[in-house]
């Protein structure tokens, strides 16, 4: 009789349920997708049309278009970028374009780029960013009426070696609150007439390459910020801004020579930053002249942040509103230029020293004429400044090197401090002679009892 085996129970494994994969970012509403694809470079945004049959014109409807061609504008290049604009702006819907930024410096035709501009002031573009730069000295690129004239244009970046501006003479820029003007300008006639008349204008930067003589006028009756970096193809001043503005709170001014300033209604004025930064200009006869004038425009701020190389202290006007101030001092050390603005600010409370080491070139044959702009060795005032006696709370120093001229400074600065709190000296390379200089300022009899020292 045979036996039977039981044979092992096997119990079958349920299979897994597959875990369902849900494109939630797909899921939002397209009003949402576009806020995403805002963020992205235009050809970036375009691809995402092969995502799927829900992204193919997402695209369409973004309010943001970016096109840089990530030019070398010496390099030839093919008609790939033209058309791949021209294809987006022809597809597009026809929603309105908030912010319209278009940098190609590779584009010859101009009269495509004229096309594109109008295409975005049509649908009322709110924001527009434009670089272009030509082939040759002989391309010139008209901008269009329409630009000027948009009832919808808040901020507008032009960046170009070769923009002729042509406004028109009345109702230029009704909405513009934000403009940036960026680059070398050949046509110097038209840049003069590009801020006549800009009504609702709040900040207006000018940055680039003037040049020939030029006749700058602003007229912007809202402006409230103004920066002016200019450098030229010589080091002598030749041009001239006039500033109408009467509620201007702030001005930057950075040049490689000095232009002639003429700053009207400067009554608003309460921070103003000058750097004037080549050695060149300050032999130039006008020199002197236009230092004053600028300075003589900015004399009502409470705050002066001034680095000039060789800037002569007769040129200091009174700063009687001026409560901070950040002084510069060149490896020239013109300490003179100090007491005198210590003289010409009586109600100074802040006093910021900065040494900025530079290469101090210039060839003169006139000796005399040399010492003029780089003798400036400490001399002790004869009188003490009344900020120093009554004011001047806090003094920075920032770059100091122990040198015999600045312990004869920080030392007068000590004794005559009279309701000083701190001084801060950053020693920077110093650090060795910590012991040895906290020494030496000990020994220094101070105006102020409360008064401490500090090493960085």
């Amino acid at each position: 009789m045979g036996s039977s085996q039981s044979k092992p129970l096997i119990l079958a494994k349920k299979p897994k349920p597959q875990a369902i994969v849900t494109d939630r970012i797909s899921e939002l509403p397209d009003a949402v997708l576009c806020h995403i694809l805002s963020f992205l470079p235009t050809k970036l945004a375009v691809r995402t049309s092969i995502l799927s049959t829900r992204w193919k014109n997402i695209w369409a409807s973004v309010h943001n278009l970016d096109f840089d061609d990530e030019y070398d504008p010496w390099i030839e290049r093919d008609d790939s970028f033209s058309m791949f604009v021209d294809r987006v702006l022809s597809f597009r819907d026809s929603a309105d374009i908030h912010k319209f930024r278009l940098h190609c410096s590779g584009v010859k035709d101009f009269s495509r780029i004229d096309g594109w501009i109008r295409t975005a002031i049509d649908r009322n573009a709110v924001e527009f960013d434009l670089r272009v730069y030509s082939y040759s000295d002989f391309q010139i690129f008209e901008l269009p009426q329409s630009l000027f004239m948009s009832k919808t244009l808040v901020v507008l970046k032009l960046n170009s070696d070769c923009l002729r501006y042509v406004p028109p003479k009345s109702g230029c820029f009704p909405s513009l609150k934000f403009l940036h003007v960026t680059g070398d300008y050949p046509d110097d006639e038209s840049i003069e007439k590009l801020f006549y008349c800009c009504p609702v204008l709040e900040d207006l930067t000018i940055d680039g390459v003037v040049r020939h003589d030029a006749d700058v006028y602003i007229s912007a009756p809202e402006l409230k910020t103004l920066r002016i970096s200019l450098s030229g193809e010589d080091f002598s001043p030749q041009n001239s801004f006039s500033i109408n503005a009467p509620k201007l709170e702030k001005l930057y001014v950075m040049e490689n020579g000095l232009s002639n300033y003429i700053v009207k209604n400067p009554k608003s004025l309460v921070k103003a930053i000058v750097n004037l930064y080549s050695h060149y200009s300050c032999l130039h006869r006008d020199f002197s002249k236009f230092s004053s004038a600028l300075l003589a425009g900015i004399s009502n701020v409470k705050y002066l942040s001034l680095s000039a190389h060789l800037l002569k202290a007769c040129s200091v006007p009174a700063f009687d509103n001026l409560s901070e101030l950040k002084l510069v001092l060149h490896n020239c050390d013109n300490w003179e230029l100090l007491t005198e603005l210590l003289k010409r600010s009586p109600n100074l409370e802040y006093l910021v020293l900065e040494h900025n080491e530079v290469a101090c070139t210039i060839y003169s044959d006139d000796e005399e004429y040399f010492a003029e702009y780089f003798d400036h060795e400490w001399n002790t005032p004869e009188t003490v400044p009344v900020c120093l006696s009554a004011h001047l709370k806090s003094i920075t120093i920032r770059g100091f090197k122990g040198d015999s001229d600045e312990m004869e400074a920080a030392k007068y600065l000590l004794e005559k401090g009279k309701v000083l709190n701190k001084v801060t000296i950053y020693a920077g390379d110093l650090l060795c002679r910590r012991e040895e200089l906290d020494k030496e300022l000990e020994l220094i009899r101070r105006g102020s009892r409360t008064c401490r020292v500090e090493f960085f």
